[in-house]
């Protein structure tokens, strides 16, 4: 059963390390500049010096420039949103999809392996494949974005999905997904289509984590200034909690005083274990709905 599910989908295999090869190269590539950028500017040693607090201007300066519309990361940024959804559905949608679409199944079910054995073996495959390929993009991604995480928040979008495990586990969320429509409409194309744009669900209740959905608690600050507080913001970089990492969500003033609510920097595991969750919920949940379904259908 191993070497069948390999023979079935060692064409994604071949993908996933030609993805990742691409993925690797482009990102060591600009990694490096950006570290170059990052080592010119003095960056590591007014961190050290002062904790940023003598290069606002500097910082400022170079958060915008790999992190505007138009930096040279975008496309690494965009590709690596989409990889998960789009891979994830294009390796599930096949495991039943094809099967039911071509009527191979007459075949495949009718050995001396049971259907649920034939499942089951084929998503172990499958699955550790998906980890291994999610836990190396997560690996170069997080050394690539390294940099900015030094001088900015990793509770915001790009860095906080494509670091940590949210990127693996929302793999596994589209591919369960595909699995299961895969089963149901009995087409690939479809199966895959649908689970895309289901996988889009869970993807933006995890984009608003630390934004309009906050299940964790914030933290809150009072700072002494000046009457009206100038310079005060919750866009100010470094952040005005004076911990370069935290997330200013709000600014209120009272008299000489400024509120700072923010998320702290350590929130960012708490966070990124709930995104997961949220992923590998359903993940288990499809996968374990495919099992049964298949289980019971004879025809």
């Amino acid at each position: 059963m191993i070497w069948v599910a390999w023979r079935q989908h060692r064409t994604q295999a071949i993908t996933a390390l030609a993805l990742f090869c691409v993925l690797a190269v482009f990102s060591v590539a600009v990694g490096s500049y950006i570290r170059a950028v990052f080592d010119s500017d003095g960056l590591g040693s007014c961190l050290a010096r002062s904790g940023g607090a003598d290069c606002v201007g500097t910082i400022t300066s170079f958060v915008n420039k790999f992190s505007g519309p138009g930096s040279v990361i975008l496309p690494v940024t965009l590709a690596t949103f989409a990889i998960p959804g789009v891979f994830g559905a294009v390796s599930g949608a096949p495991l039943l999809g094809r099967e039911l679409e071509q009527g191979t199944w007459r075949l495949a079910w009718s050995q001396t392996v049971p259907r649920t054995r034939w499942l089951v073996t084929k998503l172990t495959v499958v699955i550790g494949g998906l980890i291994v390929f999610g836990a190396a993009a997560t690996a170069v991604m997080t050394w690539f974005h390294e940099p900015l995480d030094r001088v900015s928040t990793r509770l915001l979008l790009p860095a906080f999905q494509l670091e940590g495990p949210v990127l693996t586990c929302s793999l596994l969320c589209s591919f369960g997904l595909a699995v299961l429509y895969g089963l149901l409409l009995r087409n690939t194309i479809g199966a895959a289509v649908a689970a895309y744009f289901t996988w889009e669900v869970p993807t933006a209740v995890v984009a608003m984590l630390n934004g309009p959905i906050r299940i964790l608690p914030t933290a809150t600050m009072r700072l002494p200034c000046r009457a009206g507080c100038p310079g005060v913001t919750s866009s100010s970089s470094p952040p005005v909690t004076g911990h370069i990492g935290d997330l200013v969500l709000g600014v209120t003033r009272s008299g000489s005083q400024a509120i700072v609510t923010y998320l702290p920097a350590s929130r960012f595991w708490t966070t990124q274990l709930i995104a997961s969750g949220l992923y590998l919920v359903i993940a288990a949940v499809t996968l374990a709905t495919a099992v049964w379904l298949l289980h019971r259908r004879t025809t």
